[in-house]
C-alpha cells in the first residue's frame, strides 16, 4: 500500500497559519505529526492509509505517496 512521504526540501511550515502544517489539521487519519508548531510535519505510517488527501490539499506540493 502507498504511503504519505513529506519532501523536507519543499515543506515550510513558515508558511502555514501559526506554523501549524495545513495537510495535519486535514488528515482524515492523524496521520501527519507535527511536535510543536514551526516544526516540519513527519507521516506516522502506522496510522497512514494512503488515501492521498495530503497531496491534493498541501499547499506546497510538498507530499507524494511512494
Amino acid at each position: 500500500m502507498p504511503q504519505a512521504v513529506v519532501d523536507l526540501q519543499k515543506c515550510d511550515p513558515a508558511h502555514c497559519v501559526d506554523g501549524v502544517c495545513f495537510v495535519k489539521r486535514n488528515c482524515p487519519v492523524k496521520g501527519i505529526v507535527q511536535m510543536d508548531p514551526g516544526d516540519q510535519p513527519i507521516v506516522d505510517w502506522t496510522r497512514c492509509r494512503g488515501c492521498s488527501v495530503c497531496v491534493a490539499r498541501c499547499p506546497l506540493k510538498a507530499i507524494r505517496l511512494e
